[in-house]
Formats: C-alpha cells, sequence, structure tokens
C-alpha cells in the first residue's frame, strides 16, 4: 500500500511510475488520501482506461461539491462583513482560491472561516440569523476562550474559528496574522486567506491535532504552501517563535518523506526521533491506535509547560462537558446563550 501511494503522488509530481493492474486496490488508496480528483490530471502509466474515467468522474463530483460549499461561504462572508466582522477564509476553500489553479482537483468537506476572536457573539449571532445550528462538537465549545464552534445548516458545515488553535496550545501572534491577511474574491462577495507562512503552520497544526493520521493530500497542501527552502525557513521560524515547531518539524518531514521532488526540505536536514516515528508509521494501517495518538499529541508539544498547561485546561473541560450533558443537558443554542 505505501509503494502504491508513493506512485500516486509521483504521479501528481509529474514523475508518472507503472501502476498496479488493480484498479481496484488503486482506487482505493486514491480515495483513500482524497488524491482521485488530482489524478485527472496527469499520466497513468499501464492504468486501465475505466480508472482514468473514474478519477474525472470524481473530479466533476468535487467541483459540484466544492461550488456548494463555496456559496455557502460567500453567503457567510457577505453577512459577516455586513456586520462589520472582518472574515478569513482556512483550508480547503483558501487553498482552492490560492495553491490549486485547476478548479475540482482539492476537495473539501465543510467551511471552515475564521474570525476575530472580539467578534465571536456578533459571529454567532450572523450565521444564527443565516438559519445556522451550533453543536457540541467538542468539551468546551462554549467556553468564552474556545478556539472554534461548529454550525450546521441542510447538511452542510461550517467551522467557525476564534483562534488558529486552542489557546493553551502555543502562542500565536495574531496582530501578525491579521496584519498579514490577503484579499480574494469569492463569488460576488471578497473574504481573506492567510498569508502562506501562517497558513502553513496552521496546516501542520492541523495535521497535529489529527494526530498526523492524515490523507497524503495535505502533505500536497503543505508542499503547495511552503514550495521552495526559502518559504520553509521563513515558516519555520515563525513557528518557532509561537511555540509549535514541533508540529511543523514533523508536517514537514512526513511530506519531504513521501514528495521526493518537494524543495522545501533539503536531503540532509536532520529528523526529530518523534517525527520520524511519524513517518515510519504513516499509511502503514487503517487508523492510528489510541495509545499511539496519545503518545504522538504528548511528543508534540515545543515545552513540558505547553503540555502541562493544554492538559490542564483540557481537563477542566471534559469534566465540565460530563457535567452539562448529563447534569444540565442544556442544548447547544442554550449553552452559547442564543434566544430562539
Amino acid at each position: 500500500m505505501i509503494s502504491l501511494l508513493r506512485s500516486l503522488l509521483a504521479a501528481i509530481e509529474g514523475r508518472p511510475e507503472p501502476l498496479p493492474a488493480d484498479a481496484t486496490e488503486v482506487l482505493a488508496v486514491a480515495r483513500r488520501h482524497r488524491l482521485s480528483p488530482l489524478l485527472s490530471l496527469g499520466e497513468l502509466p499501464g492504468a486501465p482506461a475505466s480508472l482514468a474515467e473514474t478519477f474525472r468522474h470524481d473530479r466533476v463530483t468535487t467541483t459540484a461539491r466544492n461550488l456548494i460549499f463555496a456559496q455557502v461561504a460567500e453567503e457567510c462572508a457577505a453577512a459577516l462583513s455586513a456586520a462589520g466582522v472582518p472574515v478569513v477564509l482556512l483550508k480547503g476553500l483558501a487553498y482552492n482560491a490560492t495553491i490549486y489553479p485547476e478548479p475540482g482537483v482539492r476537495p473539501t468537506s465543510d467551511v471552515d472561516l475564521l474570525v476575530p476572536d472580539a467578534e465571536r457573539r456578533t459571529a454567532f449571532a450572523t450565521l444564527d440569523r443565516l438559519g445556522f445550528e451550533p453543536h457540541a462538537a467538542a468539551p468546551g465549545f462554549d467556553d468564552a476562550d474556545y478556539h472554534e464552534v461548529a454550525w450546521t445548516r441542510s447538511g452542510v458545515e461550517v467551522d467557525l474559528h476564534l483562534a488558529l488553535a486552542p489557546l493553551a496550545r502555543c502562542q500565536i501572534d495574531y496582530r501578525e496574522v491579521w496584519g498579514g491577511v490577503r484579499d480574494v474574491p469569492i463569488g460576488r462577495t471578497r473574504a481573506g486567506v492567510l498569508h502562506p507562512k501562517h497558513a502553513a503552520i496552521f496546516h501542520a497544526l492541523h495535521m497535529a491535532i489529527d494526530h498526523f493520521d492524515v490523507p497524503a493530500l495535505y502533505l500536497l497542501d503543505l508542499s503547495r504552501l511552503l514550495p521552495d527552502a526559502d518559504a520553509r525557513a521563513g515558516a519555520e521560524a515563525l513557528a518557532r517563535a509561537w511555540g509549535c515547531w514541533r508540529p511543523f518539524a514533523t508536517a514537514t518531514a512526513l511530506t519531504a518523506a513521501f514528495l521526493p521532488g518537494w524543495r522545501g526540505r533539503g536531503p540532509h536536514d536532520a529528523v526529530a526521533p518523534f517525527s520520524s516515528r511519524v513517518v515510519a508509521d504513516y499509511g502503514s494501517r487503517e487508523r492510528v491506535p489510541r495509545q499511539e495518538q496519545l503518545v504522538r499529541k504528548l511528543t508534540h508539544f515545543d515545552t513540558r509547560t505547553d503540555a502541562v498547561r493544554y492538559l490542564a485546561v483540557q481537563g477542566r473541560r471534559n469534566v465540565r462537558e460530563l457535567y452539562e450533558r448529563r447534569v444540565r443537558r442544556r442544548s447547544a443554542r442554550e449553552r452559547l446563550a442564543l434566544g430562539r
């Protein structure tokens, strides 16, 4: 499976290799790693015509789904802007607007928006007026300092980010983040996107939150956010300053290991032990076991103080969540103090 994944990534990088004759296995790996729309663009030596047709079909489907998400993002961005709230597109929709020029090749599954933490109440009220319903996606989602709240409407989820990571996790300079925002069109309105180095740090943190058990598409994302060694060096220096170097180090090591054509990491760069563990295990099993998830979480804090602070905050939130669910039993709307 690992060799097949490497062959698929090589094809996307423009280094096509002969693929196995088993089209079912190729398709399974491509879809698991969310690569099938991108594979519709390149050469696939030895692949049957039916497989190429399936990849094209996946791209058409992705184009249609992305259009739905983009329309929702446009609606939200317009309403938030009208309410005086700056808004930034994150992850999939932002990548489609900046680092993937071809339509329909980068799948996304929801709408991720960033607004200033100081505007959380106005942003909540705006999404409420648009008909979105909040839900208790994580312990502490209703805390005044929580970094993300999930909302849904008609099967579409909007993740409203108030920060790029839990505030106890690292020390991101949000004045610098907002100062680096760039403007892009989205439908008939406009929204912001992060500076590439800020987007890369957020991307690495997101990979770490998922214990690096992520599709290979995320490696391609990072390689395009940081296309060369200079871009990577700038982002790495910032990650060190913000206390999130370890997630960044593992994300870049993993990307370099599976994308040898990427120029963001030199061939002689040392790989830290905590990164080597992730790289060696990547893609070898369907799901990372819970025990390994905990090991990866604890080894990807830059300092012990960061880890203790984060665990203390999360412990408090977990206890409170049990109380809310089993004793108070309030709805997500009630917990966010939203009217009917």
